[in-house]
């Protein structure tokens, strides 16, 4: 499984809106590292930005189908 350093605020999305039972630790420079499925990895690579960090990519990606369900 991939792992994959984030933001505390990508951290604190993730938890609301999803149950993440893996464990997360925090590291030394206030980022979280947690593991991914090859899966969820590859399709982050897709629609991931040149020159976006992992984090931004993962709050945009919540953010835009939040705001889908929030529209149907």
């Amino acid at each position: 499984m991939p792992e994959i350093e984030i933001t505390e605020e990508c951290r604190a999305l993730i938890a609301a809106e999803f149950p993440y039972e893996e464990p997360v630790r925090r590291l030394r420079n206030g980022e979280w590292r947690m593991q991914i499925g090859a899966e969820t990895w590859q399709r982050l690579q897709k629609v991931r930005r040149q020159g976006e960090t992992i984090s931004d990519c993962i709050i945009r990606v919540i953010i835009v189908t939040q705001h889908r369900r929030g529209l149907r």
